[in-house]
């Protein structure tokens, strides 16, 4: 997981549900058999490990400059997101393939960034290289948003090295 420096409590508490939906990561239980070794993936998993910047854009608000850090443990991605102003932010966790993300989006939004508003939804793309384009489905809002959750949101990065 990202470290604790890097989150908002509102998008550690977001990344914990995400991560926990998509990763498996869920509540420990005792185990019932015997645990096998450790899967090692078959084929090359895309890298998505590091510090992007790039843009996160919507139909409805104007493109805003974002950093995202991700973290990967195998095919588990799990990231924090935000813009420039820290008023909107987010995070991001699934699963890497070989040339592609498919998981979860979360989505918040402060009064400074046009209302607040708290959403998440399923994002997926390509990765090419050390870039990304990913599109997420309609955004789900948790309560009321004000401003309206953003439309066909879009999150555009490049690999800082």
């Amino acid at each position: 997981m990202v470290p604790p420096r890097y989150l908002s409590a509102a998008s550690l508490t977001l990344l914990v549900l995400l991560v926990s939906a998509s990763c498996g990561s869920g509540p420990a239980t005792a185990p019932t058999g015997t645990m096998g070794p450790p899967v090692t993936p078959t084929t090359p998993l895309a890298d998505l490990a590091g510090t992007w910047t790039g843009t996160v854009e919507s139909d409805n608000a104007p493109a805003r400059q974002v950093t995202l850090v991700v973290v990967q443990a195998l095919s588990c991605v799990d990231g924090e997101w935000k813009d420039a102003t820290g008023d909107w932010r987010g995070a991001i966790s699934g699963f890497a393939a070989e040339d592609s993300f498919s998981g979860q989006i979360s989505f918040e939004r402060s009064a400074n960034g046009g209302g607040k508003c708290q959403a998440a939804g399923t994002v997926a793309g390509p990765v090419v290289g050390d870039t990304f384009r990913w599109t997420a489905d309609p955004l789900t809002a948790n309560g009321t948003c004000d401003g309206g959750v953003p439309q066909h949101l879009v999150l555009s990065v490049r690999r800082q090295r």
